[in-house]
């Protein structure tokens, strides 16, 4: 790598945009765009973000590996109405799918995000990894709660039902003192003993039907 390029990589390590490109380098759109193409093939470059999402690109001055998907790739992937634009690089190594992802969005505490793991429901595989992972986690309620308003607007892989029968007295929060008065969500309140963020145009938005 000669120094002009390491230069180059050094003032642009990081999370950017086409935009931020062309200002720390005044270049024209096309030329950031270029060069960005150009960083990618060099493996100095991975990108999140498709369609409608606006893209990230992670710049790093030492090559890269070819990247994993990470809990943004995920919920995007499974909700193509409904984009979430990653506002940090969000990468894992090894397994990591649907089951991860719900956990993952969960401990966000973030509202998008959680409401973007209802279309996940149905492309579970490994039901037993879900609850053992969200048991560790402490939010087996909360997981719970979402397959269960998810049920309502979508197809839905079917949970065992021994993961169904588990009673819990403690309130938890998917969204910290956030809850809504739909009266469709009030027997998901009761039984799971977390009360639900959403209103039922929310839910539209990610059916693909707003």
């Amino acid at each position: 790598m000669n120094q002009k390029t390491y230069e180059m990589l050094y003032a642009l390590e990081g999370l950017q945009t086409v935009e931020t490109v062309m200002n720390k380098l005044n270049l024209t759109r096309q030329s950031a765009i270029n060069l960005l193409s150009q960083l990618k093939r060099q493996q100095h470059v991975t990108v999140s973000g498709q369609g409608k999402i606006k893209r990230i690109y992670r710049i790093t001055i030492r090559k890269q590996l070819p990247r994993d998907l990470g809990m943004f790739d995920i919920l995007n992937k499974y909700n193509p109405d409904f984009q979430i634009n990653p506002w940090f690089d969000h990468q894992v190594h090894g397994k990591y799918g649907p089951e991860e992802a719900i956990i993952d969005a969960i401990q966000t505490k973030k509202f998008r995000l959680i409401l973007a793991t209802l279309r996940l429901f149905n492309y579970i595989k490994d039901w037993p990894s879900l609850y053992q992972s969200a048991k560790k986690e402490d939010c087996w309620q909360q997981v719970g709660a979402l397959y269960d308003v998810a049920r309502l607007f979508f197809k839905v892989r079917k949970m065992p039902e021994k993961y169904r029968k588990v009673r819990f007295k403690k309130i938890k929060y998917l969204i910290e003192k956030y809850r809504t008065k739909e009266i469709m969500f009030r027997p998901i309140h009761q039984k799971w003993k977390v009360p639900i963020p959403f209103r039922e145009g929310d839910l539209t938005k990610i059916t693909g039907m707003w």
